[in-house]
């Protein structure tokens, strides 16, 4: 695993000014698990109850209606192991110990090289405790899985020896506290290794639980408890803990700052957030009330008493968030760093689901994870972040994902500590359909696909950890050959949280596919990607935005969206904030209102979006507001063409506003048509109809060496630019384009400009047999009217009323279309005809 130094420090200081924890307040029981916050769980983008935050100005696409099934009879589990496996699931898993199962094959390779890495004396190590790269913790975990699992008595016992030995020089050396000792340090238990290993320490104390003496268990608990308080105070990024501390189902947990939206409630789907819920989840559910008296001088008396506060807290504060503003199945802060949040999340719940305190009643619906409309979407939002068909990748075949947020290398992750969360609550909830896709979706979508499995059971991929054997071993049953999910899952998904749109033509290798965001970008690692689309055709990327990490791909200017020159910034002298400015980028990290998906909808041949960016060029906390609109209206016509209307108006004339448009090849312009030739002999077409005066220039990317910051993701395939942008820099500009996907030996479809001769203003562009209408500026629709080439035979009139009736009338080329008739107007807005 590659780690870049101090991003976490980076990103802390670029967001805000560092952040001081609340005084602490006495906590009091939970609320009722039926109090209302916020907004109900349909509530769109933006539309958070919690005050301090971002105020929408308008409408937003409403989510998908969501009915909650009831949460199943439970009981606190008294036994052990209970942390992720339960006793009764022993003997299952113990007869899956057998040689001919290919994970339990691969699980003991693993084991036998920590065996042998403990036999020679370097498991556990002096130092940072590390052996071969991989913390002695996660070794820990490891011999204290197969302490469950293994076949043998004598050999479990063997196994919980190992652990307990590891376990316990950890706990001693912390207890310690030796100057200069990494593990005493402080943030050991709340920095990088804590999210890559910390759910060792409490799965390994559950699971080896019977094998330790009171005297043992008592040492452990006094390091939990450290670690405990260390995880409520937490400062490693911002807001990183729940605030104020000690407030339990309280409304204030969910409130944003001044100049800040909602910023602070937002990083409940941080990283660090979420995974010190999971740490604190298995550290204060892992000792028996017998041997967890009330003595502790912290926050709380009792270790178990720490478990009200991730439930009341941390737990409310994410889900409420993942119903709201994080609605839609994907995670926030992109598919570098979100697998692991989601996984981070689910593991918090499996583990509140087999120790048996999944109990609404008593801790508030955030424990019940299928009441969540967010994990029912979290399946068929990634299958649409994942390209037709794989590609060839350093893992053999893998498929390519619609990117969004920091990434350092572009090949897809594996998957297993989310699905692997996720598919045993599934199983131990007997919800079969969701068990099969996620076995699916883990044994054929990972790198390497089916083929690479093996390599991945191993952890053979860089990982600092262990943790990915003991889950492909949980989660795959070698009698069970699961069932490609696809063919039951729409062709459309919407991220209602994020503005997210995705659509695909089929579930075959040779489909077309696009997406398309508008979303808040408020927490680490989100970039200035509002307006951007991605456009797949013929197995490859004909364009997406460039991935890269760190603070210079935050920037606007590189995701296929608008950048729009404001007033210069407070901290513009700052190289970071002030290349944002100087590049018209939208404000990742520090806008204060929030974007909005406007309209949405999927029909059979024709999908569209209409989003509004402005907020996200603007910033409280920067002193900037001269962006006055930034909007986009896109139309994807399967399966080749996407049309697209821009909108961008500042309060100052002078001001650039540029189309960005990222590629695999150097584009070739000629007049306003650029021409991008793939590396298999595909062309896009791109069009420029609008502005008429326009600017247009293709280039290829340049690497800074002096900032590593430049460097684009390794395997990143948008290698070249075009932009476009009026040849005067006018107060209000409109930019439209069609985007044309063909076949090496296909010429570029004939494209014309249509503008309104009466009614409200309207412009649009003819391509093939289709025309497509925009409204130049956003708001109500009584009429328009245009005249269209002979060869029309379809119109897409954008904008309108969604469920509006409306008037067509057709006179030769002459089209009107008025309100109050008898054709309706679809969901997002539109007129086919």
């Amino acid at each position: 695993m590659t780690v870049r130094p101090s991003i976490s420090a980076v990103f802390a200081a670029l967001a805000c000014l560092a952040t001081a924890c609340e005084p602490r307040v006495t906590p009091g029981p939970p609320g009722s698990a039926n109090a209302p916050v916020g907004p109900a769980p349909g509530a769109g983008a933006g539309a958070s109850g919690a005050t301090g935050g971002a105020t929408p100005s308008g409408p937003a696409v409403p989510a998908p209606v969501f009915e909650a099934p009831p949460a199943p009879p439970t009981t606190p589990v008294a036994g052990h192991p209970r942390l992720w496996v339960r006793a009764e699931e022993l003997p299952r898993l113990r007869a899956r110990a057998v040689e001919s199962n290919p994970f339990y094959r691969d699980l003991m390779s693993v084991v036998a090289a920590a065996k042998l890495g403990m036999d020679t004396g370097k498991i556990p190590s002096a130092g940072d405790c590390t052996f071969d790269r991989v913390f002695c913790e996660s070794y820990a975990e490891l011999f204290a899985f197969m302490a469950l699992v293994s076949p043998g008595e004598a050999e479990r016992k063997q196994y919980a020896e190992r652990a307990k030995k590891i376990l316990l020089t950890i706990v001693d050396r912390v207890l310690a506290g030796a100057e200069g000792d990494p593990l005493a340090r402080r943030g050991f238990s709340t920095t990088d290794r804590s999210r890559w290993a910390g759910e060792s320490f409490g799965l390994t104390a559950d699971w080896i639980y019977p094998y330790l003496t009171a005297e043992e268990k008592g040492r452990v608990r006094r390091v939990f408890l450290k670690w405990a308080d260390d995880q409520l105070n937490s400062s490693t990024t911002s807001y990183d803990h729940p605030t104020p501390i000690g407030k339990l189902n309280d409304p204030e947990l969910l409130k944003g700052k001044p100049n800040e939206g909602l910023k602070k409630p937002r990083y409940a789907a941080n990283n660090f957030y979420t995974a010190h819920m999971r740490n604190l989840t298995l550290l204060s559910l892992a000792f028996d009330p017998a041997d967890d008296p009330p003595d502790h001088k912290g926050q709380y008396p009792r270790l178990r008493d720490y478990f009200g506060n991730v439930a009341g807290a941390w737990l409310y504060a994410t889900d409420h968030l993942l119903r709201n503003d994080g609605r839609g199945g994907s995670p926030p802060e992109g598919f570098q760093y979100g697998p692991a949040t989601l996984a981070y999340i689910g593991q918090t719940l499996l583990a509140i689901q087999t120790a048996g305190e999944a109990d609404p009643a008593r801790w508030g619906q955030q424990v019940h994870l299928d009441g969540n409309p967010f994990w029912s979407e979290v399946i068929p939002a990634y299958l649409h972040s994942l390209s037709p068909g794989p590609v060839h990748g350093n893992a053999g075949p893998t498929y390519q994902a619609a990117w969004t947020g920091d990434g350092e290398r572009y090949e897809l992750w594996d998957h297993i500590d989310p699905f692997a969360a996720l598919g045993l609550h599934a199983q131990n909830s007997g919800n079969a359909k969701r068990l099969n896709a996620l076995r699916w979706l883990t044994l054929n979508t990972g790198p390497g696909g089916e083929a690479g499995a093996s390599k991945r059971a191993q952890s053979r991929f860089g990982e600092v950890y262990k943790r990915h054997t003991i889950n492909y071993f949980l989660l795959m049953d070698p009698a069970v050959t699961p069932t490609d999910p696809r063919p039951e899952v729409a062709l459309e998904h919407f991220g209602a949280g994020r503005g997210q749109i995705y659509a695909r033509t089929g579930w075959n290798p040779e489909a077309a596919w696009m997406t398309f965001q508008v979303g808040w970008a408020q927490i680490d690692h989100q970039h200035g990607d509002g307006l951007a689309f991605t456009f797949w055709r013929g197995g490859e990327w004909l364009t997406k935005e460039r991935v890269g990490y760190g603070a210079f791909f935050v920037g606007s200017d590189q995701h296929n969206t608008l950048t729009i020159e404001n007033d210069r910034n407070r901290r513009h002298d700052e190289p970071f904030r002030g290349g944002l400015w100087r590049r018209g980028s939208q404000w990742g990290l520090v806008h204060t209102e929030d974007p909005r998906l406007l309209a949405k909808s999927f029909g059979k041949d024709v999908v569209y979006a209409l989003g509004d960016a402005t907020a996200l060029y603007n910033s409280g906390y920067e002193q900037v507001a001269d962006v006055q609109h930034a909007s986009r209206s896109l139309v994807w016509l399967k399966p080749d063409h996407l049309v697209m209307y821009d909108r961008a108006r500042t309060g100052k004339e002078g001001r650039f506003k540029r189309y960005f448009l990222h590629t695999p090849t150097l584009p070739v312009v000629a007049g306003n048509q650029a021409t991008v030739t793939t590396t298999k002999g595909q062309k896009l077409y791109v069009s420029t109809l609008l502005p008429e005066q326009a600017s247009i220039s293709a280039f290829e990317y340049q690497v800074d060496p002096k900032n590593w910051e430049t460097k684009p993701a390794q395997q990143e395939p948008m290698k070249f630019t075009l932009q476009v942008e009026p040849k005067s820099m006018p107060v209000d500009a409109r930019f439209l384009h069609v985007l044309q996907g063909a076949s090496g030996g296909a010429a570029a479809d004939a494209t014309a400009v249509v503008k309104s001769s009466g009614g409200t203003a309207f412009a649009g562009a003819v391509v093939k047999e289709t025309v497509v209408m925009f409204p130049v500026e956003l708001g109500e629709v009584k009429e328009v009217r245009y005249t269209v080439p002979a060869s029309v035979k379809r119109h897409v009139v954008t904008g309108l009323q969604a469920g509006g009736k409306y008037e067509v009338v057709k006179q030769g080329g002459a089209v009107t279309v008025k309100a109050g008739g008898a054709v309706v107007a679809d969901e997002g807005g539109v007129l086919v005809f």
